[in-house]
């Protein structure tokens, strides 16, 4: 993986903060192949929290918050965020989940 042990630990503290305790992350994309260069930060939260107005405050000041770290400072960072209680499917999601590295 291309990405650090503290990057990691970073991101994970700032999901549970912002996302519940309960919130499962995995990173996937370019950045689980370390063969590849370069490319953006690809994340996948899985939460409890229903409400969809919460979820994108909640994304918008994680994002905000990592990018005032060093560890993300400048750097593109996406974020999927699926509730872990609805129905809806998206092939993102299977995807990250499958391809992707559960952090």
């Amino acid at each position: 993986m291309r990405v650090t042990a503290e990057q990691i630990q970073l991101f994970d503290a700032y999901a549970q903060r912002h996302f519940g305790e309960d919130a499962v992350c995995w990173l996937f994309g370019s950045r689980v192949d370390d063969s590849k260069k370069g490319g953006d930060y690809d994340f996948l939260i899985e939460t409890s929290l229903r409400d969809a107005d919460e979820i994108i405050d909640q994304k918008i000041a994680l994002l905000v918050g990592l990018q005032g770290t060093p560890q993300f400072e400048d750097e593109k960072v996406d974020i999927v965020v699926k509730r872990r209680f609805s129905t809806f499917k998206m092939p993102i999601y299977e995807i990250a989940m499958r391809e992707g590295v559960r952090i």
